[in-house]
């Protein structure tokens, strides 16, 4: 029995050691562990300590990715302790990193921005790192009780190379209640009482790597996360400012008016404001958790030459009231991540100024170029006003599926010339119905969507409204076709409001993460195509379809005489495709993409 005792505890080693000699060939470095540990005191004052022990395997691993350690925090509100920046290189020798090992600079956000000067990175640079070296690091970061209005923390459970062990541990007082929600990882903590305090801890064992793949969703929700807060919604959003921050001066308001003034139009007023917002107003790009999930008064974002993305939209909405249409702050916020339980603001959701305009209802950002109601992009987001209460969205937003069609009767001439008459109808998100609103003129830009502006010698608008727009567009493109010998090849136009614009790289055989294009692909063409005396259409013709879950395509070329009719369609029903249903997609768009299906090739008679 003996015996077996000892085989069996070699093989399990061996086991251990041939996955540990795997992980390591496979990657740059290795968290051996990390440990992140919130401490909600009853003062309000809130202690963050960080521990990690980092196995580093390759050169890159220190010379470019993990050679440095950054904190970022506001001196004015928090404390920063370091409690063990050491290193245990492979003969075993511990090096501790010496005093100039520790730096203190201003961090590159608040570079050129005076309000956010006090504050500060602590630059920590290990020492004695080789292949094989583990850097113990440990640091305690004490904010204020004025300066945090509660805890909460949204979490990313896994990093750019491997952690087999990581531990999120959160203390509160009893009196307190935390919410929290875990996404796309599964475990439940372990609640433990001790001393007035209630302690909630986690443990994931080898959580997966972030994967960097081309074409992944802006908010990264497909990633696991751990959100959780001493705040439910409500509470968290009435702590970001008070009545008196949203106030303007009566200078503020003489300018506003200076701007307006003559103008008749709803939106060129909007437009106008976006303008000081945008234009004459510096980006800041300092994250809310650095200004204590606040923003400063209106007043002092007006005067400082800048605001952050937040403070402008505030800025907007306040614009927008003062000539006296309804408008009020909303937060986008991914469908996965909302719980209306858990009150946290940090890479929650997006801000926004919604307005009651002229009778509709129209969600605005702070772009000046924006086309359209972003309600259609966002239609699928949860919305919360300031109260963190929902509003709901109208029916027609829900009801409108975006779709761009083209139907063109063209004509090639000998010189390679191009001309003809087209309609191009716009549906739901790429519809630039404020642009339309702005100047009718805009509607070039539907017909440049498909045609080089500079073939468009006219359009008309047919008709318009906040769903959709259709344009007859008159087109003359000198020498579109290239000239190879007697061989002359011609690309069937595309609109860039279909998948054209979504600058698609070529598609791998495999995807480990979700593929995001920005809305659920709908794009259909119709063109009967002319081609002089004297060349023959010599491109086989096409009959292809493919329907599969994730949507269908379906390209049809084919010739009478002088006469070629090329249709085509593609429709792909999500505008996220996971890794299981990437291979449907893939298969639908290398129909779509072929080179043959997308050429047409005339050659000269001899």
């Amino acid at each position: 029995m003996k015996r077996i005792y000892i085989i069996s505890l070699i093989i399990v080693s061996l086991i251990s050691s041939c996955k540990d000699n795997k992980m390591e060939q496979e990657n740059d470095a290795i968290y051996k562990s990390i440990k992140k540990i919130y401490t909600l005191n009853a003062d309000g004052s809130i202690i963050y300590q960080y521990q990690h022990r980092l196995k580093y395997i390759t050169h890159l691993s220190f010379n470019r990715l993990y050679g440095e350690s950054f904190i970022v925090y506001n001196s004015e509100q928090q404390e920063l302790k370091i409690n063990k920046a050491e290193t245990k290189m492979v003969d075993g020798k511990i090096v501790p990193s010496p005093e100039n090992a520790f730096n203190e600079i201003l961090p590159h956000l608040a570079s050129g921005v005076p309000a956010y000067n006090h504050l500060r990175e602590m630059v920590v640079t290990h020492t004695a790192l080789e292949p094989g070296c583990i850097v113990d690091f440990d640091y305690e970061l004490k904010s204020n009780p004025d300066y945090l209005p509660f805890l909460s923390e949204n979490l990313v459970l896994n990093e750019r190379v491997p952690i087999e062990n990581l531990e999120i541990i959160v203390n509160i007082p009893e009196n307190i209640e935390l919410n929290y929600k875990l996404i796309n990882a599964e475990g439940e903590p372990i609640v433990s009482h001790n001393e007035g305090l209630i302690q909630y801890k986690w443990t994931f064992k080898n959580s997966g790597i972030n994967i960097r793949e081309p074409n992944q969703s802006h908010d990264q929700s497909f990633l696991p996360r751990l959100i959780l807060s001493t705040a439910n919604v409500e509470n968290a959003f009435s702590n970001i400012c008070s009545q008196d921050d949203l106030k303007l001066t009566s200078d503020i308001e003489f300018i506003l008016r200076n701007r307006i003034f003559g103008i008749k139009n709803s939106v060129k007023m909007i437009q106008e404001f976006k303008k000081i917002v945008v234009n004459e107003l510096k980006d800041f790009n300092i994250p809310m958790e650095y200004s204590g999930y606040k923003i400063r008064p209106l007043i002092e974002v007006w005067n400082s030459g800048g605001g952050t993305q937040i403070e402008k939209t505030f800025l907007l909405n306040e614009f927008i009231k003062y000539i006296g249409f309804e408008s009020e702050i909303v937060i986008a916020i991914p469908p996965s991540f909302y719980d209306k339980n858990v009150g946290c603001i940090k890479d929650f959701g997006n801000f926004y100024v919604l307005a009651h305009i002229d009778g509709e209802d129209i969600l605005l950002a702070t772009n000046p170029d924006q086309p359209n109601n972003l309600l259609f992009e966002l239609k699928d987001y949860g919305f919360l006003n300031l109260e963190g209460s929902s509003i709901n969205l109208p029916d027609f937003i829900d009801n409108t599926e975006s779709i761009v069609s083209v139907n063109g009767s063209l004509k090639l001439n000998k010189s390679g010339d191009l001309t003809g008459d087209a309609i191009i109808k716009v549906q739901g998100i790429k519809n630039p119905y404020l642009n339309y609103l702005a100047n009718v003129k805009s509607a070039k830009e539907v017909a440049a969507s498909v045609f080089s502006s500079n073939s468009i010698i006219d359009f008309n608008v047919v008709d318009f409204d906040q769903n959709k727009s259709e344009v007859e567009t008159k087109i003359e493109e000198k020498e579109i076709w290239k000239n190879q010998g007697d061989y002359y090849f011609f690309e069937l136009p595309a609109s860039m409001y279909g998948l054209k614009g979504e600058h698609l790289p070529a598609l791998l055989n495999e995807r480990q993460t979700p593929l995001k294009l920005s809305y659920p692909v709908n794009e259909s063409y119709d063109f009967s195509i002319a081609i002089p005396e004297g060349y023959n259409f010599i491109s086989p013709s096409v009959n292809k379809e493919l329907r599969n879950e994730i949507g269908s395509v379906k390209i049809e070329i084919s010739s009478n005489e002088n006469l070629i009719h090329a249709v085509k369609s593609l429709k792909i029903n999500t505008d996220e495709i996971s890794p299981a249903e990437y291979a449907n997609l893939k298969s639908i768009l290398d129909i779509w993409n072929k080179k043959n299906y997308n050429e047409i090739i005339l050659k000269l008679q001899e």
